[in-house]
Parts: C-alpha cells; structure tokens; sequence
C-alpha cells in the first residue's frame, strides 16, 4: 500500500488514475477498459502474453517494469511519435542514474546496451467517441532478462547489484512524469534532439527489414520529425516508416 500511494502522489499532478494489476495478459490490452476515463497508468506485475513489435509475444516474468499510459490526444501535437520519443529518452535517463554504460536507441522503439536490448516501447492510437487517445507501453528489463531467439537481451541487475525493485519503480515514473512536463511545455525540439543523440546507427551505413521482407541498404542521414528515417539509398534520399534495421541483431 505504501507504494502504491507514492506512485499514486507522483501521477496526480499529471491526472493520472493508477492501476495495479498482479497479472495480466498485456497492459496495454488491459489499459484499454478504461478508455475514456481521464489519463491513467497501470502497472503489472507479470503479463502472460506481453505485446512486443509486429505482434510478438513479449516473455514478461516477474521482477520488470512492465507499464502502460492511456492518455487523451491532444490534436495540437502534430504527431503521436513524440510520445514514443519521450518515453525512450525517459528509459534511458531513468537507467543513467544506475549505470554508467552507453545506452542508445535503436530505431524505432529498442533500447539497447552493448547492442543487448533492455527496454521495448509501443505505441497505439484509438478512437472513442470522435476523440482520440495513445496508448504507450514499456517493457524494462530490471531483474531478469528473457531469453529471445532473434536477439541478446540485458537486464539492470546485470550492471548493477543490489536493487530494490520498488525504489527503481518508482524511479522510472519519476524519469517519466518529468519528460511529460517537457511535452506540456511544448519543448518538441529538445525531446526529438535528445532522441535523435541516443539513436545507433546515425550517420552509418544500415541495411533495414522492411515489411515486406526486402532488405534496403542506404546511409542513414537524419531522423524526420514524424519519426520515420530519411535515409539516402543510391543516391536518392527517401523516407523510411516502417522497418527494423538488422545491422547487429535482428
């Protein structure tokens, strides 16, 4: 209960309502019953069938972060990758008070250290009643690190002993709730170049899996305001939505 309350102290300058749940399929399945309520976090112990990109299972044990934001879409916002951004800028700043490793992004929504990954982030828009909300989940790997077959994966404990799972719970909603009050102030600028200093790969030569399955080598010249990457491939630059670059593990 007394954590619960301090978590409950830090969201509430953000109107946020806060959910607890022991388990749950995926917080960001579960956030969805509350659509049209005002802002809410929830925040799960375990998920048996945790979201990651493209639809694949997330292994999500005990002993992680595992959160969701459902918050009301302001339309003045020109695009919902903002949030995205501001909440990989709030995961890395949030383990800088941890470890002294290099902690980078791989584009769009990875978190890596020593090209492991430690953290995944998802976003989605719904609609409800003509209004819009976003919905944010973050996966931060604190104690244990599951074991995926496409790539390496870290957790906090292995660069760090001694951790106390609460303390840094509410350690990353503190990271968080401060990188909303820079989107409440409309500091867009310094949460897009704050990302784009953390991005891997920027300014090097990529090869990225597109949807489709072809592979697109090009040299990765800068991020886009919306998110996508404009990367010049044969001599023609050209924008990228939708891909996963496969330059060091997949």
């Amino acid at each position: 209960m007394e954590l619960i309350n301090k978590i409950k102290n830090i969201l509430s300058p953000n109107n946020f309502n806060f959910i607890h749940e022991e388990s749950v399929e995926s917080t960001m399945i579960s956030i969805k019953n509350f659509i049209g309520s005002q802002n809410v976090c929830m925040i799960a112990d375990e998920q048996t069938s945790g979201i990651g990109r493209r639809g694949n299972e997330w292994i999500s044990p005990k002993g992680n972060i595992y959160i969701s934001f459902l918050i009301k879409y302001d339309l003045s916002i020109e695009n919902h990758f903002l949030f995205s951004a501001l909440t990989a800028n709030s995961i890395i700043k949030f383990l800088n008070n941890y470890i002294d490793e290099n902690i980078n992004i791989k584009w769009p929504n990875d978190i890596i250290i020593n090209n492991k990954k430690i953290a995944g982030i998802m976003t989605e828009i719904v609609d409800h009643n003509n209004t819009q909300y976003i919905i944010i989940g973050a996966g931060i790997n604190i104690l244990t690190a599951p074991k995926i077959i496409d790539y390496q994966t870290c957790s906090l404990k292995n660069y760090k002993d001694n951790l106390n799972y609460e303390n840094v719970l509410i350690n990353f909603i503190e990271s968080y709730c401060n990188e909303l009050k820079m989107m409440s102030n409309k500091n867009y600028d310094q949460i897009l170049n704050f990302f784009k200093n953390k991005m891997s790969h920027l300014g090097s030569k990529i090869n990225i899996l597109l949807p489709n399955g072809d592979i697109k080598e090009g040299l990765l010249k800068n991020l886009n305001l919306d998110g996508s990457l404009l990367v010049e491939c044969a001599g023609i630059e050209e924008s990228i939505f939708s891909g996963r670059i496969i330059n060091d593990f997949n």
